[in-house]
């Protein structure tokens, strides 16, 4: 059993187009909606993300670059991650712009929906944030990690997961990243994790 740490913005294209503006806040949502483990059932097909100028405007990769640095897939990956069987990702359709507005289609947000609070503090390398931090939601929560070691037991029949308590990360399993190098997808590499 082998997991890895999903490095976004690697393996691109070497021109690779960038959303760098969007719509989302606009209509109600924000990056935390992504970063919470729950379904969204009140997503719109109006949601866009856009490259605002022709420097960021080139061949989109299958995992798309983007400011907010959300996982949006194409849908070529989608299809090969359903067909073997890659569940705990919601696939919210969204609009990717050129700068020009013509539309690029088949990408989708991947809502990743596999929360769990499987990292080993003891031997994983992290730091906290005081308690009298000076912002209260930040105050002695996890402040970065600098290796990362998971509880294989948390992990068992489980392909894409997210911490409860570090919700950025994201970690797949040996069958994903398999599915992403035998497809030649790109937008994402890999670093394997310890396992306790």
């Amino acid at each position: 059993m082998k997991w890895y740490y999903v490095i976004a913005c690697d393996n691109c294209a070497s021109n690779p187009f960038v959303a760098n503006h969007d719509n989302l806040e606009k209509l109600g949502f924000t990056e935390e909606d992504f970063l919470s483990g729950v379904k969204i059932n009140n997503w719109t097909s109006d949601v866009f993300l856009q490259a605002g100028d022709k420097s960021h405007d080139g061949v989109t990769d299958d995992v798309l670059q983007n400011h907010l640095v959300l996982p949006i897939f194409s849908q070529k990956l989608i299809r090969k991650l359903a067909f073997n069987d890659i569940v705990g990702i919601q696939y919210l359709p969204v609009r990717i712009l050129r700068p020009d507005d013509v539309e690029i289609d088949g990408f989708s947000i991947a809502n990743f929906t596999n929360f769990f609070a499987a990292m080993d503090y003891e031997k994983s390398e992290n730091n906290r944030f005081s308690p009298d931090f000076p912002n209260p939601y930040a105050a002695g929560k996890l402040a970065g990690v600098t290796k990362f070691v998971l509880y294989r037991d948390k992990l068992a029949e489980m392909n894409v997961v997210r911490l409860q308590d570090y919700h950025r990360a994201v970690f797949v399993s040996e069958a994903f990243r398999q599915i992403f190098l035998d497809n030649k997808f790109t937008g994402y590499s890999f670093k394997e994790i310890e396992l306790s």
